[in-house]
């Protein structure tokens, strides 16, 4: 059988998946925030670093909450 590019094979990912995935960008953005804290970046950039972490942290927190939810 041969798939041409309009057909899917997308396979079905848990949702639980999505949180953990923005859990890591958000230590992703921790990170980073912290390493160009200790080389002396602008406060306004790490803040907003902080800022976006906080935000993938809270999507992934309403993920799991939402995820517990349904069972």
């Amino acid at each position: 059988m041969r798939l041409y590019w309009t057909q899917s094979t997308h396979l079905p990912v848990p949702r639980r998946l999505y949180a953990w995935w923005y859990f890591t960008i958000a230590l992703g953005f921790l990170l980073l925030a912290i390493n160009r804290m200790l080389f002396g970046e602008k406060t306004w950039l790490i803040v907003l670093r902080l800022v976006i972490a906080a935000g993938f942290a809270a999507l992934g927190y309403m993920e799991l909450r939402a995820h517990s939810r349904t069972k």
